[in-house]
């Protein structure tokens, strides 16, 4: 990793598992900052993970890759007061303390934020969990499917009435979740520059969940609105049409007024442009069905491949709606290094950057594989103090590895 990303300096250590949590340290890491991935001796139940098939591309994790490039590894029993003390240790030279375990877990191991500043008085302390720190759930277990697609209402929002409850994507409320946990991070560390005090940043799936759907959670006081309404009210310029060859794009054109007539001149549908049922948006939402059943009829008749500069020439919003490969093979992905390819043993994985670059770039340097449990144990605890005889006791009595 280079040393000049926003967070080169910044130590942090992450006592996280899964997806979610891990999902904030990656995107640290992708910018410089050191991120030591405490695990337990087995490691991180996420390495072994087999929810939903395998995931393994040859001998390669690569949802491990995803979420954990970049990062250091050193793994401890914290049930010891051995583990927990050289755990300690590495936290009196961090910047950023964040974890992914529920409260009464790190009551347990002693590692609430009032232990940590005991020994680090400046650190950040972030935490991540299902449905918050206060009330009486905040030690409910929760991930991704049940706190945020389930209880945060996603899967209601994206399931019509009678059908059967729409399947979360994979990792969609963690990483959504991450994105949040690590604005916290930053927010934290810019208030101890300015200040010197430290914060305790909060986050949850829920509260993620909260947020990703707040047009809902505050529309719905009003009255007149329906979430799954039975009649929807529909615009013709921002509706879908599928071309010829089963492609289908997606119009959304939210004042088309200015954009109306050369709409009209690319469909061919001149006649259109002063008839009195289109002339307005009023009216075309009026007769919505008759306009649509032309301009997809129209739609039909070209591929894709021919509408593409057709519709890029008058300048209106559109997109195709992409399949996952259109993605993956979308030339603006790779123009803003959003996937980027990292080498893991002799072969290359595709991997996707954090959604937001500094100086033009999301991930700083040559990303690196993920680390092997413990790659970095050795390393990091004779930094902090311990010599040889200390660490191999350590790993003698499986405290340490």
């Amino acid at each position: 990793m280079s040393g000049d990303g926003v967070f080169a300096g910044v130590r942090v250590i992450e006592l996280a598992q899964y997806v979610y949590v891990p999902g904030a340290g990656v995107m640290l890491a992708d910018q410089g900052a050191e991120v030591i991935k405490i695990e337990t001796i087995d490691g991180d139940p996420y390495r072994t993970l087999r929810a939903g098939g395998d995931r393994n591309l040859g001998n390669i994790n690569i949802a491990m890759e995803q979420n954990n490039r970049n990062k250091k590894s050193v793994a401890l029993d914290l049930k010891t007061e051995e583990g927990r003390e050289a755990l300690l240790k590495l936290v009196e030279t961090a910047d950023v303390f964040l974890t992914s375990l529920r409260p009464k877990a790190i009551q347990a191991l002693k590692l609430d934020v009032d232990d940590l500043r005991a020994r680090n008085p400046k650190i950040i302390y972030a935490r991540g969990n299902g449905v918050g720190f206060r009330g009486k759930e905040a030690n409910r277990p929760g991930f991704d499917a049940s706190a945020f697609w389930a209880r945060g209402g996603a899967c209601y929002a994206f399931t019509r009435p009678g059908e059967q409850p729409t399947s979360p994507r994979p990792a969609y409320g963690d990483h959504t979740g991450s994105m949040a946990i690590a604005y916290g991070i930053a927010g934290a560390l810019f208030r101890r520059a300015m200040s010197g005090e430290p914060s305790v940043v909060e986050n949850s799936l829920l509260s993620t969940a909260a947020w990703v759907l707040s047009g809902d959670l505050t529309l719905v006081q009003l009255p007149q609105y329906q979430t799954h309404p039975k009649v929807r009210p529909i615009s013709p310029l921002m509706y879908s049409y599928t071309t010829r060859d089963g492609k289908m794009v997606q119009l959304m054109i939210l004042n088309p007024e200015p954009r109306w007539e050369a709409v009209c001149k690319i469909l061919g549908l001149e006649d259109l442009i002063e008839d009195p049922r289109f002339a307005t948006q009023d009216a075309r939402m009026e007769n919505a069905g008759e306009l649509i059943a032309m301009m997809q009829a129209r739609f039909s008749k070209r591929d894709y491949a021919e509408w593409k500069p057709l519709l890029e020439s008058i300048d209106i919003p559109w997109e195709l709606i992409s399949s996952i490969n259109d993605v993956i093979n979308d030339p603006q992905v790779h123009a803003n290094h959003m996937m980027q390819k990292m080498k893991v043993g002799e072969s290359d994985v595709a991997i996707v950057a954090g959604p937001t670059a500094f100086d033009g770039e999301p991930i700083i340097g040559t990303p690196h594989s993920s680390p092997q449990l413990g790659a970095h144990t050795e390393e990091l605890l004779r930094e902090v103090g311990y010599g040889e005889a200390a660490i191999a006791d350590l790993r003698q009595r499986a405290i340490a590895r």
